[in-house]
This record gives C-alpha cells, structure tokens and sequence, in this order.
C-alpha cells in the first residue's frame, strides 16, 4: 500500500472516530513524518500515538503503526456505535 492510502484511510478513520465521539487528533505535513496520529481512549487519560514516516528506511515501522492505528481506531467506531 502506498503511502498516500495509508494516510488517506487513516484520515477517515479518523474521521468517524471523531463523529463517534472519540478524541483524535491528525497532523499531516511535508518534513520529516507526514502523518501523526493521537487516539485518547475513551475511559482513560491515555494518549496513542502512531507515526507514519516518508523515508523508505522507516517503512516497516510505518506500515507496523499505520496497521495498529487502523485496528485501534475501527475498534473505537466499533465500540462506539459509528
């Protein structure tokens, strides 16, 4: 998966977490990571977050954050009703 997909997906992931309630912030930018993720569960004050970055070295660590931040995040909208 490319990089624009993971970062697309995860925006509107984020996206209905935030419809459903849940604390999240994304950031985007163009130096140095280009995606940023904070999740707050719900029932504690307990921030995630998870970092994709553009360097191919990072790739691995990027697809390993982008696939917790995607499971995280659909189990939130899950749990939430959304």
């Amino acid at each position: 998966m490319s990089l624009e997909k993971m970062i697309d997906e995860l925006y509107e992931l984020s996206k209905k977490a935030i419809a459903s309630g849940i604390h999240v912030s994304f950031e985007i930018g163009l130096a140095g990571y280009p995606c940023r993720v904070w999740v707050e569960e719900p029932s504690e004050s307990k921030m995630t977050t998870y970092d994709i970055y553009r360097e191919e070295v990072m790739m691995k660590e990027s697809v390993k954050n982008y696939e917790a931040a995607r499971a995280h995040l659909t189990q939130l909208v899950k749990e939430n009703g959304s």
